[in-house]
């Protein structure tokens, strides 16, 4: 049986093309209800997945309904590329400036902007010069890594570049697919509650845990072993090593590092050149916590889908290629071990879940300024620039009252 598209050989029993896409099904047969709003489905989940450049085998493999759907792209109007220059200037005029054009291009492709990766490349090095050149000079080693599969090894760390300004943040990466499993802003890195609840909450999500948990010896990581032994009834379900052979998360930081939280450090470092920021005073930092901790988020929130959607290249190292997703979850058409994940009873979990206790202490300024917005009616911020408003606003109300 062949294609009537691209004419590749299939299976006679195959309800569509794995090269293509294209439906080998009767398409006489009339469709009902139930259908249409199953097609209805799938047109979400095709369009999804489309949008992040999965490709089409893996596309079919995320689908469970037998309706087929051939996927197409079309060349962008000169309208389109001038929304797409637009784009790529509001992109870069913020963290976003310190990935290459690949980041861009992904970027866009999640919003459902899809052009030639050589128009973006093009773009860029027009608009941004200095900062193609420095990008240019990139040179980074890598250590040999070896992982069966998903949800083998879950590698954990915090991150304290942003932490002078009151932003420690804490992921976790798992070590076959590169897939950050969470990516958090938290009040703090060095209490074990936060960690273990992060934790907790991917395995509830996932209804499992790895095989084992890679942390640093700091001992903020003791809570979250003594909960994966537990899953696991494995003493050596958790490991500790130093900080530089935890290398999955260490090298995702050095990436994260020079791609985006650069960004907010030049940032934060320009506000206390300018006299906005004092660090010694508690008023200014519990501020900069108020306005700007929910963007920081939503950055997080950003980099996590960008990073898990986008293609990573093979390389000489032994690195697996694809995309942090598709490795994640549909393993065996990579080539890798499937069915790793340790099955958690959901009792357990909640059991575990009701011992974590995140303390939140009143906080007499979070309450002030909650006060302040409510009177004002200030909208959240979503923006950096939206949030330094509200911080400069709430800072001088603080200092100087409300002005008539």
């Amino acid at each position: 049986m062949f294609c009537s598209n691209c004419g590749a050989e299939t299976v006679s029993t195959a309800n569509f093309c794995t090269r293509c896409g294209q439906g080998l099904m009767d398409n006489d047969t009339d469709d009902s209800d139930s259908d249409t709003e199953c097609n209805f489905d799938e047109e979400a989940i095709i369009t999804y997945y489309f949008n992040r450049g999965f490709e089409y085998n893996e596309i079919l493999l995320f689908l469970t309904s037998k309706t087929v759907w051939t996927l197409k792209t079309e060349q962008p109007s000169e309208d389109i590329l001038k929304e797409v220059r637009k784009r790529i200037q509001e992109i870069i005029d913020g963290p976003g400036s310190m990935g290459g054009y690949r980041t861009v291009w992904h970027t866009l492709e999640l919003e459902g902007v899809r052009v030639p990766r050589i128009v973006v490349q093009e773009i860029i090095r027009e608009l941004d010069p200095e900062g193609t050149e420095l990008r240019k000079r990139h040179c980074l080693k890598r250590r040999q890594y070896h992982n069966p599969g998903p949800n083998y090894a879950w590698h954990v760390d915090g991150y304290d570049k942003v932490k002078p300004w009151g932003f420690p943040i804490h992921g976790c990466i798992d070590g076959y697919s590169r897939r950050i499993m969470w990516l958090e802003v938290a009040r703090s890195n060095n209490l074990p509650e936060y960690p273990a609840m992060y934790y907790v909450e991917a395995v509830k999500d996932l209804g499992g845990c790895p095989v084992e948990v890679v942390t640093d010896l700091g001992t903020e990581n003791g809570l979250l072993a003594s909960i994966q032994s537990y899953f696991r009834q494995n003493p050596d379900a958790h490991r500790y090593v130093p900080s530089p052979r935890n290398q999955r998360i260490e090298g995702w930081w050095s990436f994260y590092s020079k791609n985006r939280s650069s960004w907010w450090r030049n940032f934060f470092q320009a506000l206390e050149t300018d006299g906005k920021i004092d660090l010694t005073s508690e008023m200014n930092k519990e501020c900069l916590w108020y306005c700007f901790s929910g963007v920081l988020q939503a950055d997080c929130d950003a980099v996590k889908e960008h990073w898990n959607t986008h293609y990573i290249r093979r390389s000489r190292h032994n690195t697996v290629g694809g995309r942090p997703d598709s490795l994640f979850f549909l393993p065996e058409y990579h080539g890798a071990v499937n069915n790793l994940l340790s099955s958690v009873e959901p009792n357990e979990i909640e059991c575990v879940s009701q011992q974590i206790i995140v303390t939140q202490d009143t906080d007499e300024y979070q309450e002030y300024f909650d006060y302040v917005v409510e009177g004002l009616n200030i909208e959240a911020p979503t923006t950096w620039k939206e949030a330094l408003q509200q911080y400069e606003k709430l800072t001088h109300i603080a200092e100087f009252g409300f002005s008539p």
